[in-house]
C-alpha cells in the first residue's frame, strides 16, 4: 500500500505495481508476455495458459495505452485480441515488432473484426481461441525460446 495525501489528508490506496514482479519477468527467470484483449475473461484465460506455459503474463494498467504498456514491459511476445482496437492496428503491431517483440494474433467465435489480410501481409500467426492447453502452450514457448 501507498500513502497518498490527497486534499482531505492521506488515504491508504492499494497499488497494483508493489505486486507485480520486475518489467524483466520474475527475476529473468520467466519472459514476459503482454496481453492486449477487449474482453477481460478472455485476457483472464490467456494469462492463464501463459503461466502455465511458464512465462509471466502482463496486462496494461487502467488507462495506459497498448504503446505505453509496451515500453513499459519490454515483452518477448504480445498477444493481442483481434477486436482489441488500439492494439490490433498496424499503428500499434509495427513499433511492437521493431522493439524484437513476436506478435501474435487471437480470435474467437465472437470475433467482429477479420484481420486476416493483415496478419498475413505482416506475417502474423493467429489463433483461434479457445485451443487445446497444450497446443497453446507449445505454441507460447516457441515464439518464446
Amino acid at each position: 500500500m501507498v500513502p497518498l495525501l490527497l486534499r482531505g489528508g492521506p488515504t491508504l490506496v492499494i497499488t497494483h505495481d508493489a505486486m507485480l514482479p520486475p518489467a524483466h519477468g520474475d527475476d529473468g527467470r520467466r519472459s514476459p508476455v503482454l496481453v492486449l484483449s477487449s474482453d477481460p475473461l478472455a485476457a483472464a484465460l490467456l494469462g492463464a495458459a501463459i503461466e502455465l506455459a511458464g512465462l509471466a503474463p502482463w496486462y496494461p494498467k487502467l488507462g495506459e495505452s497498448p504503446r505505453i504498456a509496451l515500453l513499459r514491459v519490454r515483452p518477448r511476445l504480445v498477444v493481442i485480441d483481434c477486436d482489441h482496437e488500439d492494439g490490433c492496428s498496424e499503428a500499434f503491431i509495427g513499433p511492437a515488432l521493431m522493439t524484437g517483440s513476436q506478435v501474435v494474433l487471437f480470435r474467437s467465435r465472437r470475433t467482429r473484426r477479420d484481420m486476416s489480410e493483415m496478419a498475413g501481409r505482416l506475417g502474423l500467426r493467429t489463433v483461434e481461441m479457445p485451443q487445446e492447453h497444450e497446443e497453446l502452450t507449445s505454441l507460447l514457448r516457441e515464439l518464446v525460446h
